[in-house]
């Protein structure tokens, strides 16, 4: 139970975002954009999001472990390969479900999972787009505000270094 003024507080801003015509229910929104670096091939890096184990290890900097719970390895385009993953937070360690499927461009990757400030989807289109080509990943959070904030920040922070990642291994191809 919130303390009285937290509630109060809580509500003004639900009832601000009525009038305002904000939904809490809407997903938070993102996109980060890297250019791809001069005699990087922009199908090395469509072949390095295939790559789950890859892709798995990259973006989840804390992973304690991962197993493929259905799907073929490797995958076809267009076809939903499920993995659970063990990943450490501050709070002790986390398991969620993580939803890879390669597409001609890139990948779409879905983490399912539950925080402690309750659930929380995060949707991912990661897409080699243009001449000369730019690493794009474009991010939707669905979970309550508060969850959605901080889930936000902590991917506007940490997932250029997961570009930077993906393109330096695919100048090394």
């Amino acid at each position: 139970m919130f303390p009285v003024s937290l509630s109060c507080i809580v509500i003004q801003l639900i009832l601000t975002q009525k009038a305002e015509g904000i939904s809490a229910a809407m997903p938070a929104e993102t996109t980060i954009s890297t250019p791809l670096p001069g005699g990087v091939d922009p199908r090395a890096v469509v072949a390095l999001l295939h790559n789950h184990e890859l892709y798995i290890r990259t973006t989840c900097p804390q992973l304690v472990s991962f197993a493929q719970v259905s799907g073929r390895s490797p995958a076809t385009l267009g076809e939903p390969v499920l993995f659970q993953i063990v990943d450490r937070r501050p709070t002790g360690q986390t398991t969620y479900k993580l939803t890879l499927t390669n597409h001609a461009e890139g990948l779409d990757s879905l983490v399912d999972g539950k925080a402690p400030t309750g659930t929380v989807a995060v949707r991912t289109r990661w897409r080699v787009r243009g001449e000369p080509g730019t690493l794009e990943e474009e991010i939707e959070i669905d979970s309550n505000m508060l969850t959605k904030k901080m889930v936000k920040g902590n991917i506007e922070k940490g997932h250029p270094e997961h570009h930077r990642t993906f393109l330096a291994e695919a100048a090394r191809a």
